[in-house]
């Protein structure tokens, strides 16, 4: 209790430096010159006579320069005459926009030329005058988002310090864990869609706060000639579009409001079936199409250090066509998926562990419709009930993936032991790896050309090197693998000449192994990639297959390599450094 109390101490405290840090950059920044435009606005105009003006620079460590116009001046107010020298009403200097410079250049034309100019004074206080007194948008706007980003997070902290969490009852947890969760019901389960819009909006406020004074300033750039000011848009459109999916997600929420999804049975049925449907409130236009997927989900979080990473895998599938049909309340999209048997059941508790999700995606006139619910899927044994009745196909995962397995790889037994051999450009990321690195070497070229900064295009362009390099390599290089009754003979070929040759005594294998080497997204799906490796004790690892594309895909190829050798299956790839910890420990 005392730890708990202590920690709920130290989360205040610490989401209270935040919000109050915000709070007071808000009011220092932005918060006195609102104060100060609200008692100007009762001010009135007078003719101002500029004695004298100049333009302030200053430049700061990193280069950037800022500018703040300054002027003397004198009007006449009731028979009396006074002396004024504040040119805005925002204080300071700033380098948004061309403002200081246009106002620096005006008021020295005006006094060159001896014309008056228009400036604005405080009755009760005819000391108190201004030239300008319009606020600028986007020195409110700016600070305004940038503090609104620490009160929010100083909010969220403190909001997650005192909040309850709902622990499972132990015994409900252990007989029906599908009731250990509230928001798991019977009647219907709800997606955190409303949770997302406001991370949506969050995320947008966060990201304008850099983008959109990039974009501002790159329209000014290129009324001026200056050509750097395209990179600026580019960035300014990152915070454009991020505010469009913001904008767009809550035209989605307010579309379609709360959607539970109601399954039959309750709970998904591991080994059986995950069926249901979603209650939407309201009819829906019969030309909607809906992709309803099943996906089985694993959360993990790392520790390096002080760094903290978490990570949420799909590590199986499967996908259909929903099923409209019309309710008595509204409109229904059916669904129905056999779930193999041995999956993994639901996590009862937030955290780490497998899950399962329900993603919905909908096409439909007007606004399209996405949400995603976190469901229980557990293995109870109670019978599915038929599906005639909603006229849905059950969808049945594939299960046989020889075929695709046989394009990339040729696979031999002899006398001699398995042998194993993927030919040059058979690896699925080689193309995708080498025209990204053209492309993106191609636009820091391109940057080259303009006004950035050096370091924009040789950034991108060494980067683009990198992947175009990575994906020819992949494009040219092959391996061969024979697996012997007493060692192991590994081969690497590149433009089918031998590069390597690594023997391994067999005595010394750990055993075969899968580990993702990456993801590619295309039409909408992810794909992930494995690569099927040998592993010895001491950690070193043998690359027998590279870029399977999909994890079902590649768990066949490693079954079938483990039966046809007789090497253990690992069920998780671990580094040098992991395997040696473990080592130490025992």
């Amino acid at each position: 209790m005392a730890d708990e109390q202590a920690s709920r101490v130290g989360g205040t405290l610490f989401g209270s430096f935040f919000f109050l840090m915000g709070f007071g950059f808000f009011t220092g920044f932005v918060g006195l010159t609102l104060i100060d435009r609200i008692d100007m606005r009762d001010w009135l105009p007078i003719e101002v006579k500029i004695l004298s003006t100049e333009l302030e620079t200053h430049r700061d460590s990193d280069g950037a320069t800022t500018y703040k116009a300054r002027a003397n001046y004198q009007y006449h107010y009731n028979g009396r005459v006074y002396r004024g020298n504040r040119v805005s009403v925002h204080k300071g200097s700033d380098n948004i926009g061309s403002y200081q410079q246009n106002m620096y250049h005006r008021l020295y034309r005006a006094k060159q030329q001896g014309l008056a100019v228009t400036g604005w004074v405080d009755p009760d206080h005819p000391r108190e005058s201004v030239l300008d007194r319009e606020l600028r948008w986007m020195m409110v706007a700016f600070p305004s988002m940038l503090c609104s980003v620490f009160m929010i997070i100083g909010a969220g902290i403190i909001y997650l310090t005192w909040r309850k969490e709902v622990k499972p009852n132990p015994e409900v947890e252990k007989n029906t864990p599908w009731l250990a969760r509230p928001e798991w019901s019977p009647e219907g389960i709800y997606s955190n869609n409303r949770l997302m819009v406001g991370g949506a909006w969050f995320i947008a406020l966060a990201v304008n706060t850099i983008s959109l004074p990039c974009l501002y300033i790159g329209v000014d750039y290129l009324t001026r000639g200056k050509y750097a000011g395209l990179l600026m848009l580019v960035f300014g459109g990152v915070g454009v579009y991020v505010l469009y999916r913001a904008i767009k997600k809550t035209f989605e929420h307010r579309r379609y409001g709360r959607v539970p999804v109601v399954l039959s049975p309750f709970p998904g049925e591991i080994g059986g079936q995950v069926s249901g449907y979603l209650q939407f409130p309201s009819s829906l236009d019969a030309r909607s199409d809906f992709r309803v997927t099943l996906q089985q989900m694993q959360t993990e979080t790392r520790r390096s250090g002080n760094k903290v990473s978490v990570s949420n895998t799909s590590l199986w599938e499967l996908g259909s066509t929903g099923r409209l049909k019309r309710s008595a309340r509204g409109s229904r999209i059916h669904f129905a998926f056999e779930v193999p048997d041995a999956m993994p059941p639901s996590r009862t508790r937030v955290g780490n562990g497998y899950w399962w999700n329900l993603e919905v995606k909908g096409k439909a006139p007007g606004v399209d419709f996405s949400r995603s619910y976190e469901i229980p899927v557990f293995k109870t044994g109670v019978p599915a009930p038929a599906t005639a009745r909603t006229g849905v196909e059950i969808t049945k995962a594939e299960t046989d993936f020889t075929e695709q397995l046989e394009a990339m790889l040729d696979i031999e037994q002899s006398a001699n032991g398995v042998s194993i051999r993927q030919a040059p450009g058979k690896q699925a990321l080689a193309w995708p790896l080498a025209l990204f690195g053209v492309l993106f070497g191609g636009i820091g070229i391109g940057i080259g050309f303009t006004e950035a900064p050096l370091l924009f295009p040789i950034v991108f362009t060494a980067f683009g090197l990198l992947f175009a390099l990575i994906g020819i390599n992949l494009l040219i290089t092959g391996y061969e693998t024979l697996i012997g009754r007493d060692r192991v003979v590994h081969r690497v070929f590149r433009r089918d000449r031998q590069k390597s040759q690594t023997i391994w005594p067999r005595k010394d294998l750990r055993g075969l192994c899968l580990r993702k080497s990456g993801s590619g997204a295309s039409g909408g799906k992810t794909t992930e990639y494995f690569d099927l490796l040998l592993q010895n004790n001491s950690g070193e690892t043998l690359n027998v297959s590279c870029s399977i594309a999909g994890r079902l895909p590649a768990q066949q190829l490693l079954e079938s390599v483990g039966l046809l050798t007789g090497l253990d299956t690992l069920d998780e790839y671990k580094s040098r450094v992991q395997l040696k910890k473990e080592q130490m420990q025992f």
